[in-house]
């Protein structure tokens, strides 16, 4: 492609602007019976008729610009349009003698495109009129004026693109929006394209696909799906949060839930693996994708950078969008290994390998540390800081309604903090939900002689109430294992127009300079749990020393503060998250949305 472009380098200033009415301009840069080159100018926004090639294959290359193509094929007579494939600046996308397409670029371009044979005739598909127009000449892809032989499409003797089974897909897909580096990851995607293309040659067809909403990449799936393509590799370049990659937008930020993936079908190929080229993606999510799907998933065990090589790690300098070529790698930095991991990394660390993750089953629950939890979390009480706040919001809304509150937990555990709100008489009703049979029984049989008190195990983003039956739903501690955009209907639905979520849970996030006495004072207090709650301490050390509960968290990682606070602030401004007490590196949080009656819920897109 590098030598196509630099034998003719002045191509763009060769070709004019279109002519009105037309989807683009074209000028022949070379012309024999064996190759013909042309250079073409779009106009935005005008989108050419579908047509073949007359029988030539070749390939374009998107000199400028944003593209989106769409491929035909035939289907009881009809031509039906396959998804959208999206080329930028640098791409190059081959055809077939039997591919029929259109393009259109969204904000103008040029392109290159390079036929052999040379074409003597096209036929070109009026969509309106149901017929293909056969014509003969220097003719461009568009309905042309004047007479011209035309066949109905039943009458077409169309050859249709390879079959299901044919070549199969690599989705290159990207983010644009969401937080910064969008420019950088565009031109990784790009270059991954590239590597993947080489590497696997025409034996499959490499896609690159940008995105701004999460539906997008469904979408796409389920084209990709309907069209009787198979993806052979799935690939993610962008920023991800601990429970799998962002969408949207920070002020607005979107991520499939763990339902949501558990609903959506991706017709992988046999063999198929998925690549999440994001920030801590090995940790959680890709064991969790590779389980869900049964494909060989892979993810980066730390931060993730943009480098000029993809083996270590080279400053891409101060505009790096502006390469040819970028990798989207994993290195010790500061966020992971302190300054002294910045010091690494800028000395040219070498690129940490992705994390392999095989479609082995784990036992993620609490089940298997069900008693242990049980025996230190008798009286919830021990959590001073977190109780507190719990406490005292409780205390308000009491008298707030001039009643007791009705109250949903989900996450209960063993059912410890409905029991402290019981004893100190803000209790008119409650339900404690949780997705462990184990830590329900427990609090069942703790429970059993408070009639004001109910619990069920849940199985799915649901919540078991009716609409507008209660005043509060909590999630303490347990925030992090939800499906947070389901759970945010069912607390729409569960709660009346005065309703109120509390969120209390601990994140991941290094302490800042000034939250330093915060540290302070947070680490004093943990010095004093033995003395003032010394069989608490005991339990503690043997719940978290007992190698089932290291398995189960490391199954089920904290979340970033930066995911905690950008998700629920956006969906319940003006309400903020508060930092109650703080570590070198994790700190608790809590978040009280206020009446939701002036709050809106996220636009869902899970089944």
């Amino acid at each position: 492609m590098g030598e196509l472009l630099a034998a003719f380098p002045d191509a763009p200033d060769r070709v004019g602007p279109p002519a009105a009415g037309t989807p683009y301009s074209r000028v022949p840069l070379h012309r024999s019976d064996l190759l013909e080159v042309m250079a073409a100018r779009w106009a935005p926004n005008a989108r050419c008729a579908p047509h073949d090639h007359g029988g030539a294959s070749g390939f374009v290359v998107a000199v400028d610009g944003t593209f989106v193509e769409r491929r035909f094929r035939w289907h009881d007579d009809d031509p039906l349009a396959g998804p959208d494939l999206h080329w930028s600046t640098g791409d190059a996308f081959g055809f077939g003698p039997e591919v029929f397409h259109d393009m259109v670029a969204p904000g103008g371009g040029v392109t290159l495109h390079v036929y052999s044979p040379a074409p003597r005739r096209m036929a070109v598909l009026d969509l309106g009129t149901s017929e293909v127009l056969d014509l003969v000449g220097d003719f461009g892809a568009w309905i042309p004026t004047g007479d011209h032989p035309r066949t109905p499409f039943a009458q077409w003797p169309a050859v249709s693109e390879p079959p299901p089974g044919g070549r199969e897909v690599v989705l290159v897909s990207y983010t644009t929006t969401y937080r910064g580096g969008s420019e950088e990851f565009a031109v990784a995607a790009r270059t991954l394209a590239r590597d993947r293309a080489c590497e696997l040659g025409d034996e499959v067809e490499v896609v690159t696909l940008p995105l701004v909403r999460k539906a997008e990449l469904r979408d796409a799936l389920e084209g990709l799906g309907a069209d009787g393509r198979r993806v052979r590799e799935l690939h993610f370049v962008g920023h991800s949060g601990m429970y799998g990659p962002m969408f949207g937008s920070v002020r607005w930020p979107e991520q499939f839930s763990p339902h949501e993936w558990r609903t959506m079908a991706i017709p992988f190929a046999h063999g198929a693996s998925a690549h999440f080229h994001a920030c801590r993606t090995g940790r959680w999510f890709a064991p969790f994708f590779a389980r869900t799907f049964g494909v060989t998933a892979y993810g980066n065990q730390n931060y993730t950078t943009v480098s000029a090589r993809p083996d270590r790690f080279e400053w891409a300098g101060r505009n790096p969008a502006e390469r040819d070529a970028l990798y989207l790698v994993a290195t010790p930095g500061r966020r992971s290994h302190g300054v002294l991991g910045s010091a690494r990394k800028y000395g040219g660390a070498t690129v940490e390998p992705m994390i392999e993750c095989t479609p082995d089953a784990t036992d993620r629950s609490y089940d298997r540390v069900a008693d242990l939890y049980d025996r230190a979390y008798i009286d919830i009480r021990v959590r001073e800081a977190e109780w507190a706040w719990v406490l005292d919001r409780a205390r308000t809304l009491r008298d707030e309604l001039g009643r007791p509150l009705r109250i949903a937990e989900v996450g209960c555990g063993n059912g410890a903090m409905l029991r402290a709100l019981d004893d100190e008489g803000l209790v008119e009703q409650a339900w404690g939900f949780d997705a462990s049979e184990g830590m329900i029984g427990r609090a069942v049989d703790r429970s059993g002689d408070r009639d004001r008190l109910s619990f069920a195990t849940i199985d799915g983003p649901t919540i078991p109430l009716d609409d507008d039956q209660v005043d509060v739903v909590v999630s303490f501690l347990s925030f992090r294992y939800l499906d947070w955009d389901p759970l945010m209907v069912e607390v729409h639905r569960a709660l009346p127009r005065h309703g109120r979520l509390w969120v209390v849970d601990m994140v991941e996030k290094p302490v800042s300079w000034r939250e330093l006495p915060l540290l302070a004072r947070s680490a004093w207090a943990h010095r004093q749990v033995p003395r003032r709650h010394p069989e608490f301490a005991r339990d503690l050390a043997a719940l978290t020393s007992h190698p089932d509960w290291k398995h189960m968290v490391r199954n089920n990682p904290i979340r970033a503060d930066h995911e905690y606070r950008w998700y629920l602030e956006s969906r319940f401004a003006p309400a903020q998250l508060e930092l109650l007490t703080t570590t070198l590196h994790q700190r608790v949080v809590a978040f009280d949305s206020g009446p939701i009656d002036h709050r809106v819920a996220a636009p869902l897109t899970f089944p």
